[in-house]
């Protein structure tokens, strides 16, 4: 079958085909379990008919695995409207957005939407037909009612809208106008809805209206994805090919999402074909010796993922914007990726926004002097601004001292190098750090709460750069000790942002071009995260399978349902 591809007016007019690659998807290695056929035994001493006497031959079960860190607190719910508590890749096999990024070519996929929608001439109201031959895992069809519920929901509970789709300048309504059309009013011109509908998966009205959708565990998912939830256990997550997606039914019989505590286990897997992929967690000093098996690949593209240190602006101190800087000017970003990343990722933009949104980037900054690392410049940043050091070479001003709780998560060993670079720098500058490891989940917690001070971690936005760019809206945070309502963990706040942010929502393309790199400079600016890099790769293994679609991420849904078994 084949999935019809649509490009959003933003990404067809600034988004290159080629791009090439960060690192976010999935390693693999081959392990499938065969089940022989039963031959007849015949009858001794008389013919014997083998079509009359054969016992039908069973099906061959192919497995393949996938290999992550899956901690138990990431799978207390299966309930995609919920930001904690899940382990999100899950989502992407099971249910189905109506749109698709395609970080790989920078493109939109349809998914359960049948076109790439059809946009009223005031820009006002966008029309989506539907995939009417995608059903519930439970045999249930799926219609226009399903979509309405999903977006309803999130008006309704305002605490699950983390992209503020239904704030006074977007979403109006959406309603059924038939059984396979959805139409989107919007308040005013919002160009970004297509990309921001990516962000939204779709759930069965008839399943989540009898319950919650804020306190939902959802144990069983049922989806329209090419794959159904089967169990959980200690050790994997377990799913069955859905013979009846819309996609096209897989080859692989059974998806494994295969648990591990950290990636030195996962990669020692994938080296040993125990797994067949990850989803981009991986040792990455162990990549040089994984990549000597010619079997072991690495697809690298622009992702939407930045991974950055992330300084908490309403702590003291760090509230001053000379501290931000200092910080921004004493890490050694190249360096990082380098000997961090082994190479395998791209030197983020001061201004936060990835290079998978092409021309948008605003490239002017690579070249700002004030930005270049430079352990002199961090010390006179400070100086300038009134610190002084004190007797232990440490930065003090008005009886603050710059001294800071770095927060990097555990088991992680490209991480744990990279942040222990960079604390280095930052003691060279005069600022001193107090390690602490926590796990993933404690990494997002921490920064959605704001109880911390710095944290090395990554930020994964939806597929457009005002979304992007949006992480930096105040809207989108909230005082220490309440969870932000998105992802604007630093707790930044700047009235001109705000102002720039609001304008592009409804500008025009050539206006939000002139806009979003406004807003790019002064996020390099005012320093509220110091960008490292952006990451996303799919490590992946031809060993035991073959027929990856590499037009998309390899292990992606959307090429699993190509992959077959050598």
């Amino acid at each position: 079958m084949s999935i019809r591809k649509s490009r959003v007016n933003l990404f067809k007019r600034y988004v290159p085909l080629g791009i090439a690659a960060l690192l976010s998807v999935v390693l693999f290695t081959g392990c499938s379990s065969n089940v022989s056929n039963v031959q007849p035994a015949g009858n001794k001493g008389e013919g014997t008919n083998s079509s009359m006497s054969a016992e039908p031959a069973k099906a061959e079960k192919i497995s393949y695995r996938i290999g992550d860190i899956i901690n138990t607190e990431q799978v207390n719910n299966f309930n995609p409207y919920l930001n904690t508590g899940n382990y999100r890749p899950l989502f992407d096999y099971v249910y189905d957005a109506l749109y698709y990024f395609n970080p790989v070519k920078g493109e939109l996929i349809n998914r359960l939407a049948a076109d790439s929608g059809t946009w009223s001439e005031d820009q006002k109201t966008l029309t989506v037909k539907l995939n009417t031959t995608a059903k519930w895992h439970d045999g249930e069809a799926f219609t226009a009612d399903d979509v309405v519920y999903t977006f309803q929901v999130l008006k309704d509970h305002p605490v699950l809208d983390s992209y503020h789709l239904w704030s006074d300048t977007r979403l109006n309504s959406v309603r059924a106008s038939s059984s396979d059309t959805v139409v989107f009013q919007l308040n005013n011109p919002f160009p970004s809805l297509t990309n921001y509908l990516t962000t939204v998966y779709i759930v069965p009205k008839h399943l989540f209206e009898k319950e919650d959708p804020e306190t939902f565990l959802n144990k069983t998912p049922i989806g329209t994805g090419a794959f159904k939830f089967r169990n959980i256990n200690e050790s994997a997550i377990l799913l069955d090919a859905n013979p009846e997606s819309y996609l096209g039914a897989p080859q692989i019989t059974e998806l494994v999402l295969q648990r591990f505590k950290d990636s030195p286990a996962i990669t020692l897997a994938l080296q040993k074909g125990e797994i067949q992929g990850t989803t981009g967690t991986i040792a990455m000093p162990s990549l040089p010796k994984l990549l000597e098996n010619k079997d072991n690949k690495l697809q690298q593209f622009p992702g939407l993922s930045t991974f950055a240190v992330i300084i908490n602006n309403d702590k003291p101190g760090l509230n001053d914007v000379a501290v931000r800087k200092a910080i921004q000017q004493a890490i050694n970003r190249e360096e990082v990726v380098e000997k961090g990343e082994m190479g395998a990722a791209t030197v983020g933009n001061h201004g936060f926004l990835s290079q998978v949104f092409g021309s948008l980037v605003n490239e002017k900054l690579a070249d700002d002097p004030s930005l270049q690392f430079s352990i002199e410049q961090a010390n006179k940043t400070l100086e300038n601004a009134g610190y002084v050091k004190n007797s232990k070479g440490i930065y003090e001003k008005d009886g603050v001292k710059l001294s800071f709780v770095y927060y990097m998560a555990a088991n992680a060993p490209a991480q744990n190098k990279e942040g222990a670079m960079i604390t280095g720098w930052l003691n060279q500058a005069g600022i001193a750090t107090t390690i602490k490891m926590v796990t993933w989940p404690e990494l997002t917690s921490l920064a959605m709460s704001g109880s911390y001070d710095l944290i090395q971690n990554g930020i994964t936005v939806p597929a457009d750069p005002q979304a992007a760019l949006e992480v930096f809206h105040s809207k989108m945070t909230a005082p220490i000790g309440e969870n932000t309502s998105g992802l604007n963990w630093a707790r930044f706040r700047d009235s001109q942002v705000d102002e720039w942010l609001d304008e592009g929502s409804a500008a025009n393309a050539e206006q939000r071009t002139e806009l979003y790199k406004k807003v790019q400079a002064r996020i390099a600016e005012l320093a509220p995260v110091v960008t490292l890099y952006s990451s996303g790769k799919t490590p992946y293994s031809e060993t035991s399978f073959t027929n990856y679609d590499t037009n998309v991420p390899a292990t992606s849904v959307l090429s699993l349902v190509k992959v077959t078994k050598k």
